[in-house]
């Protein structure tokens, strides 16, 4: 059994099943997928959580690949409403949703070991090639920022995928701890920069399995974070994986597009996907 947590409000849906359907292409063995959401209705209209309705759906597709699979919907409630409107960086460039993985510690019943994926990600390998990772004697397991390394410090990883040891997480309560510096300081990356300090015991893991740019031979995982483009002039790109034909315009991948094909006739054919 393979453990997942993802985090969002119904807007990450099609993220969400387009990074599974990716998954289950190259593995075929039971997902344990947990998604995390919660109602913030208080600081945007459109902050509303992801629905039973979509976990079914979800869920049903991934017993199309196993039927030991399941999709398990978590909504995270008081204690997170009132940690996010009392924090500094409640209002920034990421929605409050990025906050909600500083809470896997405090429920019930979530596996030791479980990997972390942000909802914009595609699989070009097998994931358990990266579950496997033994983590044992650490919190973490990281890939380094595309970016950061370089502009902030030659260690700073990026947050999209972690490969969490919820007993060592638990034990030197980092979660707690990231949690204190997100409500006390105002930061331009919030969490992902608490988690880079605070965090004692990481594993740096190759970039195969969180490759922020192009697509490579040993690619597990690709992560459709910002871009950064020098020529012809300064600019950025954040396409995400939904926008297909963003995907095919912009970045000219068509790596894909079987992967697409089956996801346009699921929209087409069902009413659980959100709107763009």
């Amino acid at each position: 059994m393979i453990n997942i947590l993802f985090g969002g409000n119904y807007k990450v849906f099609d993220g969400i099943l387009l990074c599974l359907m990716s998954i289950i292409k190259h593995n075929k063995d039971p997902l344990n997928v947990y998604i995390l959401s919660a109602d913030v209705r208080e600081l945007n209209p459109d902050y509303r959580p992801i629905s039973e309705e979509n976990r079914a759906f979800l869920d049903s597709i991934l017993k199309r690949a196993n039927p030991n699979s399941k999709v398990n919907l978590i909504l995270l409630e008081d204690e997170f409403k009132n940690w996010i409107i009392n924090s500094q960086n409640k209002l920034s460039v990421y929605t409050p949703y990025t906050f909600l993985r500083l809470f896997a510690d405090k429920i019930a019943g979530l596996p030791e070991k479980i990997i972390y994926l942000d909802t914009d990600m595609m699989f070009n390998g097998n994931i358990k090639e990266l579950f496997d990772v033994d983590i044992s004697n650490y919190e973490l397991g990281v890939v380094l920022d595309r970016y950061g390394h370089i502009f902030i410090h030659p260690k700073y990883f990026n947050a999209g995928m972690l490969l969490m040891n919820m007993r060592a997480i638990k034990e030197s309560k980092l979660f707690e701890r990231v949690k204190k510096m997100c409500l006390e300081k105002k930061m331009g990356f919030p969490d992902q920069t608490a988690l880079n300090k605070c965090t004692r015991k990481k594993l740096y893991l190759p970039r195969k399995f969180n490759e922020q740019g192009n697509l490579h031979n040993d690619t597990i995982i690709q992560h459709f974070s910002k871009r950064i483009k020098w020529l012809p002039y300064f600019h950025t790109q954040n396409v995400k994986p939904w926008q297909i034909d963003k995907v095919h315009n912009i970045y000219h991948w068509h790596q894909y597009d079987d992967i697409y094909e089956k996801y346009t006739k699921i929209k087409q054919n069902s009413k659980s996907s959100i709107d763009k």
